[in-house]
């Protein structure tokens, strides 16, 4: 589809939203699958004044009644994949489905974006809550990070600054559109005027180099779990693969080892490593020229961005000590929808009329040239024996051993022990794997236990799904 024809079916979708009642501060559900239509319901919902929900088509029945709850949409746009979720589900005056077949008190999509095009000029603000990106709350229940058009349109900015798309580039997506990694694609592709490529994040297995070199992908935004199974695919045999140029890195830490691998793999490769937060998207990126000199550094803080550490008592750190990372610029969020205690605890002011800083609850440090060190996230800081952990630093190391795929440390309670899942490209016994960690690791930070596994546990975001592993480890 070109640009001309997706923004012709927007100014028809959002004309068939006005009409049907949908109006400023709204909320639109967008639950589909990975598609174009994705992209063309959330700017037509922009162009209404309301704000966009997209949802992942994975979640199942009661994950998205919590957030139906408290989004309360004013209509909601579906597919044949998540029509099922819906049944029994009401309160919301309007439905688009996607798709064949027909619903009751439902309106097909293509009669939606046939519709005469909205009149007349914008009538929002920059300020104006653009949408909401629903992540798993500390208490267990979703929460919205609330974020404005101005926050999206400055960071989108800030980020194509340090990547640089181009317009002859073909964005490869195969990260769920509900996340918001994923779902910043679509705003890269329009800023630069690049080509996406939107895919299934199911796709992601031993047919992927395949649907990379037809569709001519030249840039990949991936977390480590792709780029684990491109390089084992790689390991087995030769792959025809295409002409890719960049890949960029967030969600999870991306291994040293990784990076070397796939510039094997990729001749001229550049590899942007970054760090961020739905709270305010992106914090930092490391260029691929930068990376060379600062390895463990997660780069620098974006244009227009501040980043420092504090310690327990809120007092700025200085450059090197580890703390609490607080971010501060136009792109930290206005909080979480309708969560004023959460939104509290993370989204402050240090003076009346000081701007809003982002107390990210992860640990790092910054030195004295402006590059970020990030530790962990300290939910993720395992205290074993007496000594403080950082299973990224345990779990990199695992993956310089030869056959190591994927890693994924995490501590039983009931007997302070570590265990480190892993996957293999390779036949590997228990015992090697920890023979060799302790030849690289401090004895305090050797696991007690290595399980190997066939496959890791993967969440909606195609992260490794440590939960599910800590299920499996306590039961």
């Amino acid at each position: 589809m070109s640009f001309s024809e997706a923004e012709a079916q927007v100014r028809s979708l959002a004309g068939f939203l006005t009409e049907s009642g949908v109006k400023r501060g709204d909320r639109v559900a967008i639950h589909l699958q990975n598609r174009v239509e994705v992209a063309i319901a959330l700017f037509a919902v922009a162009e209404t004044g309301a704000s966009y929900v997209v949802l992942n088509s994975r979640l199942k029945p009661r994950g998205l009644e919590k957030i139906l709850c408290q989004a309360e949409p004013a209509a909601i746009i579906f597919d044949d994949s998540t029509a099922p979720n819906l049944v029994g589900v009401g309160g919301i005056p309007t439905r688009i489905k996607v798709g064949e077949g027909a619903e009751e008190n439902t309106t097909p999509w293509s009669e939606a974006i046939s519709h005469p095009h909205l009149e007349g000029g914008w009538k929002g603000c920059d300020l104006d809550p653009a949408c909401l990106v629903f992540t798993s709350g500390s208490t267990g229940t979703p929460r919205g990070v609330t974020l404005s058009h101005d926050n999206i349109c400055y960071v989108v900015g800030a980020i194509q600054e340090r990547l640089n798309y181009r317009a002859g580039d073909t964005i490869g997506c195969f990260l769920p559109l509900a996340f918001d990694y994923g779902l910043y694609q679509i705003f890269l592709a329009v800023q630069s005027g690049a080509k996406l490529y939107i895919g299934d994040p199911e796709q992601v297995g031993p047919r992927l180099p395949q649907i990379m070199k037809k569709a001519g992908i030249t840039v990949l935004p991936g977390v480590p779990s792709l780029y684990a199974a491109l390089i084992a695919l790689g390991r087995r045999r030769p792959l025809d693969l295409p002409d890719l140029r960049a890949i960029t890195n967030t969600g999870e830490r991306l291994p040293p080892s990784y990076i070397e691998e796939l510039q094997g793999m990729f001749p001229d490769l550049d590899v942007f490593v970054m760090y961020g937060l739905t709270e305010c998207k992106r914090v930092s990126i490391m260029t691929p020229d930068e990376l060379l000199n600062h390895p463990e550094s997660v780069g620098r803080a974006l244009s227009g961005t501040e980043v420092y550490a504090v310690n327990a008592s809120g007092e700025r750190l200085g450059p090197g000590e580890v703390g609490e990372l607080v971010v501060r610029g136009r792109h930290v969020a206005h909080g979480y929808w309708r969560a004023p205690e959460e939104t509290a605890k993370r989204f402050r002011k240090r003076a009346p009329e000081a701007a809003v800083e982002l107390f990210t609850g992860d640990s790092g440090s910054v030195d004295g040239e402006g590059y970020l060190y990030f530790s962990a996230r300290t939910d993720d800081l395992l205290k074993h024996r007496g000594n403080r952990i950082s299973p990224v630093e345990i779990e990199n190391e695992a993956c310089t051993i030869e056959g190591i795929v994927e890693a994924s440390l995490l501590k039983r309670d009931v007997d302070d022990t570590l265990h480190l899942f892993v996957t293999t490209s390779l036949p590997l016994e228990q015992d090697v794997v920890l023979r060799q960690l302790s030849e690289i690791l401090e004895p305090a930070k050797v696991p007690e236990f290595v399980v190997l596994m066939k496959d890791m546990p993967k969440s909606m975001n195609g992260k490794i799904d440590r939960k599910e592993l800590l299920a499996r480890l306590q039961g």
